[in-house]
């Protein structure tokens, strides 16, 4: 998919977009301050990048995490996620390295030991999740999502103890349990 594609499957009118100088170092990172919004739903942009479409030059590309990954292109057939997840978890365990697996699809059960599990839901629909073995890693990366995706609309983050039957030990924004 070229870049007009990408605009045209966002329904974005290119002359809408900022233009973008000819060169942007670090891929734009002083431009993600939060004075952005996504292209797709005008939540604060956590990605940005540049689209050069024939007769508007080079724009600005700006979009929150969720629609970029709902909007980026993938190339050939998907793999099932439990292949892909399979593949990681031995690519970690071959090079000796912990593993934490964040993912944003549903995924039936715990991954590997990894007791304690995060899921971020917006409109009852869950986006993101991460399993984490030690209760202050997950209860850390708890409050980092809380800061980091808790404005979005509709944003609910659980933090269950899989190893007790899914039960919640904290919700937001209901409060910890």
């Amino acid at each position: 998919m070229n870049d007009a594609d990408l605009l045209r499957s966002l329904g974005v009118d290119p002359s809408q977009l900022d233009p973008a100088p000819p060169w942007v170092p670090r891929a734009g990172a002083e431009r993600l301050d939060g004075s952005h919004p996504c292209v797709r739903c005008g939540q604060p942009a956590g990605a940005t990048g540049v689209v050069d479409v024939p007769g508007h030059g080079r724009r600005w590309l700006d979009r929150c995490m969720p629609c970029l990954i709902a909007t980026t292109p993938r190339v050939g057939p998907r793999r099932p996620l439990g292949d892909t997840l399979a593949v990681l978890r031995d690519a970690a365990r071959e090079a000796g390295v912990a593993l934490t697996i964040v993912t944003d699809e549903p995924y039936p059960a715990a991954v590997d030991n990894q007791r304690f599990h995060l899921t971020l839901s917006t409109g009852g629909k869950p986006v993101m999740h991460g399993w984490w073995p030690d209760l202050a890693t997950a209860e850390r990366k708890f409050k980092a999502w809380k800061v980091e995706r808790g404005s979005r609309a509709g944003a609910r983050i659980t933090l269950t103890d899989e190893a007790d039957g899914g039960r919640v030990l904290k919700a937001w924004p209901d409060g910890d349990r």
